[in-house]
C-alpha cells in the first residue's frame, strides 16, 4: 500500500471512530458493569471495536475481494457480536454462528479435508480461542495494545515470507487498533471494544496464524499468543479445578487479579503483557529457522516460563 493509501486509510478509520462515538452517545450503547468488569463507570461506550471489522472490509475490497470465505466469516461473527454489544443474545446463537464463522475460515485456508472429525476438533479450538480472546477488554489497554504487538509481528512476518496475505487486511488492522488505542489505552478509557472488536479481532488474528503456520511448517508461531494463551489456560484449569462454571463471568484471569488484588494500574497490566508478548515474538521470529528439536525446547522453555510466572504471580495476588 503506498503512503497515500496509508494516509486515506488513516482519515477513514478516525471519521468512522469518530462518528461512531458520536453515534453510540446519541442511541445510548454503553458499557454496563458485569461481574468480569474492571470498572463502574456507566459512560464508557461500548462496541468501539467495530473499527476492527470496518478495517477488515477496508483490506477486503482493498485487495480486490480476496479470501471471500474469510471475510463471510468475519461479517458473520462480527454482525452476531455487535448484536450482542446491543442487546444480550443467548449463548447458542453467538456460538453457532461462531462455529459457522470458524468453518468458512478454515476452509478458506484449506484445513477442511482433513476429516470430519479433525474438522469438528479445529472448529471446537476456534470458537474457544474466539471466546477466550474476549476476555482481553477486561482492561483498559489490552486489547489495543497486545492487539498490536501481535498483529504487526504477523503483518512483518508475512511481509518477510512474501505471504500472499502481506499487505493485505493487516495493515488495516493494525492502524484500526493504534487508532481505538488513542480512547481506550488511557487511565480513563472513552470506549471498549466490545463483542464485536474482540472476537473480530481474534478472528482476523488466527486466520494469519494460521497462514504464517502453513508458510513456515513449524508450530512454533502458536506462541505469538503465548502470554495471553497461557493466562487463559491456566485460569480455565484453575475453575475446572474449582468446579466452578467456566460459562460465567469472573475476574480470575491473572491480568484481572493485579488489577482488583493489587490495584495495578490498568495500562500498567496491559503493558507488561505487550512487552513480554513482543519478546518472545521476537525469539519466534529468531527460532524458526531451527531444528525441530531447538524449538521444540523454547517452546517447552518459555511455555514453562510463563506457567510458573502465572502460578507465582496468582499466589502473590491472592495472598496464598
Amino acid at each position: 500500500m503506498s503512503l497515500a493509501g496509508y494516509l486515506i486509510t488513516i482519515l477513514a478509520l478516525v471519521v468512522a471512530q469518530a462518528g461512531y462515538l458520536r453515534l453510540a452517545r446519541w442511541f445510548g450503547i454503553i458499557d454496563r458493569p458485569n461481574a468480569r468488569s474492571a470498572h463502574n463507570d456507566l459512560t464508557t461506550i461500548r462496541g468501539a471495536g467495530i473499527l476492527f471489522f470496518l478495517a477488515g472490509a477496508g483490506g477486503f475490497f482493498y485487495t480486490g475481494f480476496a479470501y471471500p470465505y474469510f471475510f463471510a466469516g468475519l461479517t458473520l461473527v462480527a454482525t452476531v457480536s455487535f448484536l450482542d454489544d446491543l442487546r444480550p443474545l443467548s449463548r447458542r446463537y453467538r456460538l453457532a454462528a461462531q462455529a459457522v464463522g470458524i468453518a468458512l475460515l478454515l476452509y478458506e485456508t484449506g484445513l477442511t479435508s482433513n476429516g470430519v472429525w479433525v474438522l469438528i476438533g479445529l472448529v471446537l479450538v476456534g470458537v474457544g480461542v474466539l471466546n477466550a480472546w474476549n476476555f482481553m477488554d477486561g482492561i483498559n489497554g489490552m486489547t489495543a495494545w497486545y492487539g498490536m504487538v501481535t498483529v504487526g509481528t504477523l503483518w512483518s512476518w508475512q511481509e518477510q515470507l512474501g505471504s500472499p496475505m502481506a499487505g493485505s487486511g493487516l495493515p488495516f488492522v493494525f492502524i484500526a487498533l493504534l487508532i481505538f488505542s488513542t480512547v481506550n489505552a488511557r487511565r480513563q478509557a472513552i470506549c471498549f471494544a466490545g463483542d464485536v472488536g474482540s472476537i473480530s479481532l481474534a478472528f482476523a488474528v488466527l486466520f494469519s496464524l494460521v497462514q504464517v503456520i502453513s508458510l513456515t511448517q513449524t508450530y512454533l508461531p502458536m506462541l505469538l499468543v503465548a502470554v495471553y494463551g497461557v493466562d487463559t489456560g491456566m485460569t480455565l484449569l484453575y475453575r475446572l479445578c474449582k468446579r466452578q462454571n467456566v460459562f460465567q463471568a469472573h475476574r480470575l484471569h491473572l491480568f484481572q487479579l493485579l488489577v482488583h488484588k493489587r490495584n495495578w494500574p490498568h495500562l500498567r497490566v496491559s503493558g507488561v503483557y505487550a512487552l513480554c508478548q513482543l519478546v518472545i515474538n521476537g525469539l519466534v521470529v529468531i527460532a524458526v529457522t531451527w531444528g525441530l528439536q531447538a524449538q521444540g525446547i523454547l517452546a517447552g522453555s518459555v511455555l514453562a516460563l510463563l506457567a510458573g510466572l502465572y502460578v507465582g504471580l496468582r499466589r502473590w495476588a491472592l495472598n496464598e
